[in-house]
């Protein structure tokens, strides 16, 4: 019997990508995020320290696990309840037949 980790994905989760289709009033093209996909996810909090020349740096990292089917890149932002997330990675989970079951994104809050 296989485990269906989709179930526990709980959370409403917005994939936006950016476009340059639009020019503004001086000519230049502009750049404004546009949803790519909805999809249902869950966040995990990670935290880790870093120590740079004695001064201790807190840098928050999340794990959002969303299903295998949801096309996402790192070029993409992760919109949960109108947080925005940078995503720093993405790794794709596999069973032992080799078939995709879930990918691991690790985010960071926008700045």
């Amino acid at each position: 019997m296989s485990y269906n980790y989709n179930n526990l994905l709980k959370e409403d989760i917005t994939i936006e990508s950016i476009s340059s289709n639009t020019v503004d009033d001086r000519g230049l093209q502009n750049s404004s995020w546009s949803t790519s996909t909805t999809t249902k996810g869950r966040i995990v909090l990670n935290n880790s320290s870093e120590d740079e020349e004695q001064t201790e740096l807190l840098v928050d990292q999340l794990e959002l696990y969303i299903p295998a089917s949801v096309s996402v890149t790192s070029n993409n932002r992760v919109n949960v309840s109108s947080q925005y997330y940078d995503i720093l990675g993405i790794e794709e989970r596999k069973n032992r037949y080799g078939k995709s079951l879930i990918k691991i994104l690790t985010i960071r809050k926008s700045q």
